[in-house]
């Protein structure tokens, strides 16, 4: 796949969204938007981190996810969550070509954070051609 770009207005539309979803949990600290094939495409982050790298590791997760589906002989993934000592991942695909990745503390509230990300994932697949 080619670098996958957003138009000025589509990338307005996401940091718009990653507002909001900032304003609903103060645990959330970044969101990535990245491709399936692992290119990050926009990002919003309160601290440093490498947007390429976790584009990449992101797109081999959620496809490691499907995989594990299949041979389990169900349906498609449709998110996957991590869990590390210091909070929480967690990635869903947008669109066919687009996944998005949120990252919180240890303060999230899982279903919380499922519902913001689920909630902001089908706004942006109405949104984003």
């Amino acid at each position: 796949m080619s670098q996958y770009k957003f138009s000025e207005r589509s990338e307005a539309f996401c940091q718009d969204m990653f507002q909001q979803m900032l304003d609903t949990s103060d645990a959330i600290y970044g969101i990535l938007i990245s491709t399936v094939d692992g290119h990050d495409v926009s990002k919003h982050f309160l601290k440093e981190m490498p947007a390429s790298k976790l584009s990449a590791m992101m797109s081999s997760i959620l496809a490691l996810g499907e995989t594990i589906a299949v041979e389990a002989q169900q349906q498609r993934c449709r998110y996957v969550i991590v869990e590390n000592s210091d909070g929480y991942i967690l990635t869903l695909k947008i669109k066919d070509k687009l996944i998005l990745s949120v990252i919180a503390t240890t303060n999230a509230n899982l279903g919380m954070l499922h519902s913001v990300s689920r909630n902001a994932a089908e706004k942006l697949a109405a949104h984003l051609r």
